[in-house]
């Protein structure tokens, strides 16, 4: 089972890489400044990384970690749903007759919610984490306002950060209304986390087995 679980990783990894392509083998380093590139490049990391954990010594990816490529997915499929313009229709296939908005908006978060919920060992979540998160949003919010301030023409990656065309009124309540659900949404994550059982639910749980921590244990999850 756990050679298994490690090759369906990879294969996870495999189509996260292939909906960022653009970046890693054609050179567009611009694509680094959008949130879903970001998130699918986290979720190759913790795949591969997860893939070597379930059938090796290598220790599995830290729960923090882990937690935070599930929130961020599950951030980018809601605001491609919500928020952001459907994909085109002429959009270019890219492997197994799925686009790079399929991969990245659906397939992605779909597949690391499975593998959390099924693959990974438990109850090693701190509530804490739900916090520590929202740095995330904050350095993320940071980041591409400087970037677009500094640029000869201003170029935000989502119209929901443009400071230009929001002003700081409307800047500063997009932020706060989306770090809100960014909180409850890493609550519930938590929350899910520390009820489901210890172990993995299918196959070792990665790390020779390891079980979870709970709140009197080790601080792996710290």
């Amino acid at each position: 089972m756990d050679y298994l679980i490690a090759a369906f990783r990879l294969f996870v990894a495999f189509l996260a890489l292939m909906g960022t392509k653009e970046i890693w083998l054609e050179g567009d380093l611009h694509g680094l400044v959008f949130f879903t590139n970001q998130t699918a490049l986290m979720l190759v990391v913790v795949m591969v990384w997860g893939a070597l954990a379930q059938v090796t010594q290598v220790p599995r990816p830290p729960a923090w970690f882990k937690g935070a490529v599930v929130v961020f997915l599950v951030i980018t499929a809601l605001v491609s749903f919500f928020v952001l313009e459907p994909e085109s229709p002429d959009a270019p296939v890219l492997v197994l007759g799925m686009t790079s908005g399929t991969i990245e908006h659906e397939l992605n978060p779909l597949l690391a919610v499975l593998d959390f919920v099924l693959l990974d060992a438990h109850r090693r979540l701190r509530w804490w984490h739900a916090g520590a998160w929202l740095g995330y949003l904050v350095a993320y919010a940071t980041f591409t306002t400087i970037r677009a301030e500094i640029l000869p023409e201003p170029h935000y990656p989502y119209g929901f950060v443009d400071l230009g065309a929001l002003g700081w009124g409307g800047f500063a309540t997009n932020i706060a209304m989306y770090g809100a659900g960014f909180y409850v949404l890493g609550l519930l994550v938590v929350g899910l986390d520390r009820v489901l059982p210890a172990r993995a639910l299918l196959g070792s749980g990665g790390s020779k087995g390891q079980v979870g921590v709970g709140p009197a244990t080790t601080s792996e999850g710290s």
